[in-house]
């Protein structure tokens, strides 16, 4: 490896570094340091933080939701993958594209639909929702493990006399194995460190009161919240870099895809009901609840806020974090892909990303508090929290492993003699970016760009805490801010131009996802 890469991977290795241990040093240090009560001035005791917090109870709710939420998510998501690759009927392929519009689906809309249109909330209604917003990922994991088999092993098994069940149990399931434990992995996290859902569903569990305790400047209390919520993660995220391994790019002897084969009607029916429940609850019922608030506002004469600003300040810094989580995730994607070998640096990427929002806000609100403190006078505080650094560090933080995976991906797949000669002629590695990366992965940066662009678009708990001060009035905010204040026929506004946006960013992104 030539200098100018070491100098990559170590730029990759700081950037990686300082964005999952900044925040997280910073909840440490005030978990440490019990800062005083807002109002009282006394500094609590841990015993009595605890019995104030009903910690235990937050956090056996919060894992009740997670795995509620994988028990809807993986069963339905992988029979939906299933009958999109291995089986076909009439309308199969209408069917499953349909299924993956839920992506769209910012958590929060959907849960104030259910709870509007059907009238129920709780910790069972927010599993359903979350095992729903879910359930499209699970679909794309399993249906790219699926792509991935090898025909000739399972035409073998079937020659020998297995059964079709020997044939799935012996030879199918072995390969989808890892992806569906990603699957449960990618459904507990998400429910774990959702915020939407569970807040508008009245679904007490860690992040909500996270939430309400930064709220109301309760710092002490807040910390010890965001300690179990990092109790209740960590282990997720070293589960998920057993299952991961060590090395990427792996690939079966025959990639040959199996066909689909004609499904009969047991299968059909289970599919459709599959699909029904994904496709009416996560999009048809939100999408008519939304349209029902608008008319019921225009029947009853209301007047609307205007929502030029807001798509305009929507659009403008998700684009803008979109070009910047993109060029932080391109050195460790350079160090990862190029060498094919995960190692730490892999897992410290998406490591950052897995931790909730709400947690990772909170953490950049205490850094810059500390940063303030330190250097009295100087003004960082306000000047992070004014101009948007502190947002775009936010969101950096919570989406750039929705950048690099990609780009990863990507540089992994190049010709490995281009690496070799590059090594060979000790050319710079800036060089080999701009003349040989770089035409090769121009459309993984463009995937990656929209990704990310999506997740800004729909992030409600990052921009709530960080993006206040900076005067932005994005569309999330405007949907919470007017559902809050039960302002249904302006958030119905907002919630359709923000879940067109998605839709049509969903719609354009499904090829990147759908390779995998």
């Amino acid at each position: 490896m030539t200098l100018p890469a070491r100098a990559v991977g170590v730029v990759a290795v700081v950037v990686v570094g300082l964005l999952a241990a900044v925040p997280l040093a910073a909840l440490g240090a005030n978990a440490v340091f019990v800062p005083a009560h807002p109002i009282t001035g006394e500094v609590p005791s841990l015993s009595t933080l605890w019995a104030q917090t009903d910690l235990l109870r937050l956090t056996l709710r919060s894992v009740v939701l997670a795995v509620g939420a994988a028990a809807v998510a993986v069963p339905v998501g992988t029979w939906l993958a299933w009958a999109e690759h291995r089986q076909r009927f009439a309308g199969s392929h209408l069917l499953t594209t349909l299924t993956i519009l839920p992506l769209a689906m910012p958590s929060y809309v959907l849960a104030a639909s259910v709870r509007q249109g059907l009238g129920i909330s709780g910790l069972g209604a927010a599993s359903v929702v979350i095992g729903v917003v879910t359930a499209p990922y699970v679909q794309l994991l399993a249906g790219a493990a699926l792509t991935q088999g090898s025909a000739s092993e399972e035409e073998a098994a079937r020659t020998l006399g297995a059964s079709p069940g020997a044939v799935f149990r012996d030879v199918v399931l072995p390969r989808i194995r890892p992806a569906l434990g990603y699957s449960a992995l990618l459904a507990m996290l998400y429910a774990i460190s959702d915020f939407g859902a569970v807040a508008v569903l009245e679904a007490p569990v860690l992040t909500w009161r996270l939430y309400q305790a930064v709220q109301a400047q309760d710092l002490a209390r807040a910390a010890l919240l965001g300690a179990a919520l990092v109790a209740a993660t960590v282990p997720l995220l070293v589960v998920a870099r057993t299952i991961a391994g060590d090395t990427l790019g792996a690939r079966v002897p025959n990639p040959r895809r199996p066909p689909a084969v004609p499904a009969a009607w047991p299968s059909i029916a289970l599919t459709v009901v599959a699909a029904l429940l994904v496709v009416g609850i996560g999009v048809a019922l939100p999408v008519t609840t939304l349209i029902g608030w608008v008319l019921e506002g225009m029947r009853r004469d209301l007047p609307f806020a205007a929502l030029g600003q807001p798509v305009l300040h929507t659009v403008g810094i998700a684009a803008l974090a979109g070009v910047a989580i993109c060029t932080l995730a391109l050195p460790p994607a350079l160090v990862v892909g190029g060498r094919r070998r995960a190692g730490w640096l892999d897992p410290g990427v998406y490591s950052t990303s897995a931790l909730p929002g709400v947690l990772l806000a909170f953490g950049w609100i205490l850094a810059a508090l500390w940063l303030a403190r330190s250097f009295p006078g100087q003004g960082w505080y306000r000047w992070l929290t004014a101009s948007g650094a502190l947002l775009v560090l936010g969101y950096a933080t919570r989406f750039v492993a929705e950048a690099y995976t990609p780009l990863r991906d990507r540089i992994a797949q190049l010709d490995r003699r281009l690496w070799e000669s590059h090594r060979a002629l000790s050319a710079p590695l800036s060089r080999f970016a701009l003349r040989v990366a770089w035409p090769a992965t121009a459309s993984a940066v463009a995937a990656s760009w929209l990704l990310v662009f999506l997740a800004v678009l729909k992030e409600l708990p990052v921009t709530l805490m960080l993006g206040s001060a900076t005067g932005l009035s994005t569309l999330a905010f405007r949907v919470w801010d007017r559902a809050e204040e039960a302002l249904w026929h302006d958030a119905g506004a907002a919630g359709l131009i923000l879940v067109g946006l998605a839709l049509v960013g969903v719609m354009v992104s499904l090829p990147w996802r759908s390779r995998g």
